[in-house]
């Protein structure tokens, strides 16, 4: 049976996965927070249902991961009389501090899985994966 673009896809996915959840745990961190930490870092004060929509997560899985995350220290939810609209979410130094750590490991993991491509083929294969979620979502990737 030939190699499929989705079985192809699901199992880099997952072989990704399987590299970075050890040092994600060492970091700190669980599923689901790297990703609002590194949105966060370029979109400060955000609502969550901004969050939600941006990522492609459900808005109570981002609400059950953000409570997590407020409990951790990694961000903090503003007083919504403070900024005289709905409350927003913003990342804190122990978030951007635990952020740092998971683009470090994220980094290790990415020359691994690109050892023997050039930087055109990389290039290339970044676009390739950017167009097919603008094709899949409408959204380009952030």
């Amino acid at each position: 049976m030939p190699v499929t673009l989705h079985m192809a896809i699901n199992r880099v996915f997952h072989a990704q996965k399987n590299m970075t959840r050890p040092g994600m745990a060492q970091i700190g961190l669980s599923p689901g927070q790297p990703k609002i930490l590194n949105h966060l870092s370029r979109q400060n004060h955000c609502m969550q249902k901004d969050i939600a929509s941006a990522l492609d997560i459900e808005p109570a899985t981002v609400s059950q991961i953000l409570n997590n995350m407020v409990q951790a220290g990694l961000i903090q939810r503003s007083d919504p009389a403070e900024r005289r609209r709905a409350e927003s979410v913003s990342i804190t130094g122990k978030g951007r501090e635990y952020l740092g750590k998971w683009q470090e490991l994220c980094g290790e993991i990415e020359d691994v899985s690109m050892q023997g491509f050039t930087e055109k083929e990389k290039e290339q294969f970044v676009d390739y994966l950017s167009r097919m979620y603008w094709n899949l979502t409408g959204k380009e990737i952030e």
